[in-house]
């Protein structure tokens, strides 16, 4: 699976179909405890595990999803996935935004039925513990318009998402996982917060700017943080610039030292020490994989 920083995707580095909130597709993941890191979206998150097995971080909850299972995931909610099967992933993903779920005019007869996966639910996601199997008609034909790509088939995969939703529903879990309740301008605010440290990672001083944009004490915003993205406000830090320093090492030959600097670390060791916490590598070594992988994998 694709790795991503928090940040809320853009369309380009996505396959959305132009012009239309929608992203279908099938991957295979053979590499053991991949991660894909901390991110979120706009639209909501679908993941039918066909064979493998992943975990699912979500606020502060740990989840392991098995094959068979599929989760749906809330728009807003900041996740991510780790590959925990030795022989690798089948998966299916589909995104979406959950506005193509109703009439253009909102209708109450709708509303009553699909409340669990609209935004309004509270909830962060919802587990099917036999969702793959039971939504497999759609997904082959999803897959199909999708492949096809045929005159209207943008609406016939919405309606092809409606109809599965709406049967899925109707088995939703009795427990789902809670969102932690802010109110809506709060949520707004630590979403710019996590934009803002996308933006600027490399920076000092990141806690005090985000303390102002929050206008928190520190112990509070501490507190909400964690409650909402599941990790501490230096423990996002890191996975944001790491990620980040993943990237220049793959893609440069920069010295380790000048990768360090650039992603907000002014002491090497120490930033050794941290991606090496967070990806299970030092980053010469890591560098060196992800080579011998490239090589592999090119004809």
């Amino acid at each position: 699976m694709n790795q991503t920083p928090i940040i809320m995707e853009s369309v380009t580095d996505t396959d959305q179909l132009p012009n239309y909130p929608i992203e279908f597709y099938r991957s295979q993941n053979y590499r053991y405890l991949d991660t894909a890191f901390l991110h979120w979206h706009f639209c909501c998150e679908m993941i039918f595990l066909h064979t493998g097995e992943q975990r699912v971080k979500i606020g502060g909850d740990s989840l392991t999803l098995s094959a068979g299972e599929a989760i749906y995931i809330h728009p807003r909610q900041v996740h991510e996935f780790v590959n925990t099967s030795t022989t690798g992933t089948d998966l299916t993903l589909l995104k979406f935004d959950t506005a193509l779920l109703l009439s253009q005019k909102s209708f109450e007869a709708e509303e009553q039925y699909l409340r669990p996966v609209l935004p309004e639910s509270g909830y962060r996601c919802l587990i099917f513990s036999d969702g793959t199997q039971k939504a497999q008609p759609w997904l082959e034909l999803l897959a199909k318009e999708e492949r096809e790509r045929s005159f209207g088939f943008e609406t016939r995969m919405r309606n092809v998402i409606c109809m599965m939703i709406s049967e899925m529903v109707q088995q939703v879990p009795d427990s789902p996982v809670n969102s932690l309740r802010l109110s809506t301008r709060e949520q707004e605010t630590f979403n710019q917060v996590m934009q803002y440290l996308w933006e600027h990672f490399e920076e000092d001083g990141l806690m005090e700017r985000a303390l102002e944009m929050c206008n928190l004490s520190y112990s509070n915003f501490a507190a909400k943080f964690k409650g909402m993205f599941g990790k501490t406000f230096t423990e996002c830090l890191n996975q944001v610039r790491i990620s980040h320093a993943r990237q220049m090492l793959i893609n440069s030959s920069d010295p380790v030292s000048v990768v360090a600097e650039a992603c907000g670390y002014h002491d090497p060791g120490y930033f050794s020490r941290i991606f090496r916490k967070i990806t299970g590598l030092p980053p010469q070594e890591y560098r060196a994989e992800e080579q011998k992988r490239r090589d592999f994998m090119e004809p």
